[in-house]
């Protein structure tokens, strides 16, 4: 104490010189903090529980017995149970038992001895962890996690889950949706059942909604899939990605499974989450009066959408829609930006898509063709759709969630004490030349006025532009 009267409670690494203390700078911190809050500075164990624990051990040697036992015979006051999780490795050195709080990356020696150092390379990877759990009476929102998977992608599906569990859903359990084109088989089904003890439903796309629409001339549509592939366009010949393009755009928020639930989280299998969720983002989005949540936003390849701007103009002006946050996707002298929020991961409200106003858009833009003629994706048309729609204060960014895509990551630096840990070979696209962020951080949050009318003009922060082109 007298060392951080001297230097300063921040200034360690002179105290860690001064006491020569073989600690490290971030433990002789903790121990600091903890010694000051009497409720951190103590073990969650009785002084009869910690004798049981080590009469066990020294019986039987093994750790994972221990933990059986223990759990099965701690019953705390007000329903709390203490669980021991051997999600690493104990370190039992010299007599002293070292345990780590999820909820507070607190320290608590069992024994304390002054003289026990323990290296950084062990202080976090030997712990016997604890954590406090409730009985299961958490009220959860009428909302699901929506993924579409085929049964080709199990590993990577897989490892995904196993992370969006670690992360978030098991504490919070809530249930999943699983959609294919195809029957999954009963090994994906049983391997995936496996990673959660949340429900789980199986579902098929209908036909109806993964098909080419009567309307689409296939011969011009095949021409136009052999010019993208000539062209290397991003999936520029496939046609199963313009089929889950347009399934994501317009049909998947009616598949029968989600007609019970108000929002959704959308999961990709391949993808990763890199922080611990402690809170409920969908209780969060209704609270807040969210529509759309995103963590990636950036600019989409021009190629692939030559007419959607020009569409959703004509259609802004067909409904005479005003808007204020169509303007963070474009102007009228500059049009189209091409930024957009990467739907692949989306926390949303399904009554968003629901909305007549948004079924009207979609089938207008699906009435095109353009779909499968060029190459539109379901991001920027929910993208767009939010622009006509909704204005700032409904979208939210959901900076506290690491996630990652192909080569696109979402990095949250909540320093080394946070719940948050990027891979060090991860850069953060927020920082990188075609991210969007900085354009959505600086767009007011009251917008810009840009309002349609049906005989072409459009009225932008007070003042009048007439087109003709798109007057009717």
């Amino acid at each position: 104490m007298r060392y951080v009267h001297l230097y300063g409670h921040d200034a360690f690494a002179k105290i860690k010189q001064a006491m020569n203390s073989p600690r490290t700078t971030a433990q002789l911190k903790n121990r600091y903090v903890h010694h000051l809050d009497p409720k951190l500075d103590k073990s969650p164990w009785t002084e009869e529980e910690e004798a049981e624990f080590f009469r066990l051990y020294s019986e039987t040697q093994d750790l994972e017995k221990v933990q059986r036992m223990m759990n099965s015979r701690r019953k705390m006051k007000r329903g709390y149970t203490y669980v021991v999780t051997l999600l690493s490795i104990c370190l039992i050195y010299a007599g002293s038992l070292y345990f780590v709080s999820k909820t507070t990356t607190a320290s608590y020696p069992v024994l304390e001895k002054d003289e026990i150092i323990i290296e950084d390379t062990l202080s976090e990877s030997c712990t016997i962890n604890y954590t406090t759990m409730e009985p299961d009476v958490i009220k959860r929102e009428k909302a699901v996690i929506v993924i579409l998977v085929r049964n080709n992608e199990l590993n990577p599906m897989r490892r995904t889950l196993r992370e969006f569990e670690d992360r978030f859903n098991r504490k919070f359990n809530y249930p999943y949706v699983f959609l294919n084109d195809e029957p999954f088989s009963d090994e994906f089904k049983q391997s995936i059942s496996a990673l959660t003890k949340a429900e789980i439903e199986f579902g098929l796309v209908p036909q109806a909604m993964w098909s080419v629409p009567g309307h689409v001339n296939e011969t011009l549509m095949h021409h136009q899939l052999d010019d993208y592939a000539s062209r290397h366009v991003m999936y520029g010949g496939s046609l199963s990605y313009r089929h889950m393009c347009r399934f994501n755009s317009g049909f998947f928020y009616r598949h029968p499974l989600l007609e019970k639930y108000d929002y959704y989280w959308r999961v990709e299998p391949g993808v990763h989450f890199y922080c611990d969720l402690d809170y409920d983002p969908f209780r969060f989005m209704k609270e807040n009066g969210k529509e759309y949540g995103f963590t990636i936003t950036l600019k989409e390849i021009p190629e692939t959408i030559p007419t959607l701007w020009e569409h959703t103009l004509k259609f802004a002006h067909e409904k005479q829609l005003n808007t204020t946050l169509l303007r963070f996707f474009g102007s009228p002298e500059g049009g189209y930006n091409l930024c957009h929020y990467w739907s692949n991961f989306e926390i949303a409200s399904l009554n968003l898509w629901r909305d007549p106003r948004y079924q009207d858009y979609f089938d207008y833009l699906d009435s095109t063709g353009n779909f499968f003629y060029e190459r539109w994706g379901d991001a920027i048309v929910h993208s767009l759709a939010a622009g006509l729609f909704l204005n700032k204060t409904q979208v939210h960014f959901f900076e506290d969630i690491g996630y990652k895509h192909d080569n696109f990551a979402h990095c949250v630096n909540d320093g080394i004490f946070g719940k948050c840990m990027c891979p060090e070979d991860v850069g953060n696209f927020d920082e990188m030349f075609g991210s969007c962020l900085s354009d959505w951080k600086s767009f007011r949050t009251e917008g810009l006025q840009w309002d349609f009318r049906k005989n072409g003009d459009q009225i932008v922060e007070g003042r009048a532009i007439h087109n003709k082109k798109f007057a009717l």
